[in-house]
């Protein structure tokens, strides 16, 4: 079973497992996503249209869903970061600035995409962890896409 959930800035698409007799929404195992990853159409973001290619395919970012693996593993190197930071004690141990937090979650967001296919400086850039970075900070928009399409996908069961 495939829903595609479509919000003005965010085109998500999750995987379901159908079960094959019965009522599907009486088996919990339905109830579990069959893929790993989503994959995030690019819009515009002040009119909403998907952006494209110049070899006219969409332009899309695949990060890794909040039940995945790697994106457990990213949130616990960050949450363990943070109490070995916390352990350390001093006075100020516990404070956070809101430019570490901006950091963090740009990094979470790095961290977490796997791949993409984008345009950016009038190439298709490679992904890695660092232009991931670098490409979230510079189009600031972009994370906002990112995070909408977590949120979603942590919501699936609501659908």
């Amino acid at each position: 079973m495939c829903r595609v959930l479509e919000s003005p800035q965010v085109i998500l698409t999750r995987h379901f497992y159908t079960h094959p007799k019965g009522n599907p929404d009486m088996d919990l195992k339905n109830l579990i996503p069959t893929t790993e990853v989503i994959e995030v159409t690019i819009k515009h973001p002040a009119t909403y249209e998907v952006l494209q290619n110049d070899d006219g395919t969409d332009m899309t970012i695949t990060v890794y869903a909040p039940h995945s693996k790697e994106y457990k593993g990213a949130v616990h190197e960050q949450t363990n970061m943070r109490l070995k930071q916390m352990q350390k004690g001093g006075r100020n141990a516990n404070a956070i600035t809101a430019e570490e937090l901006e950091a963090a979650t740009i990094t979470m967001l790095a961290k977490t995409t796997k791949d993409w296919n984008i345009t950016f400086g009038g190439e298709q850039p490679k992904f890695t962890v660092d232009a991931a970075k670098n490409l979230y900070s510079e189009v600031f928009w972009i994370k906002d896409q990112l995070e909408e399409a977590v949120a979603e996908a942590e919501v699936f069961t609501q659908v």
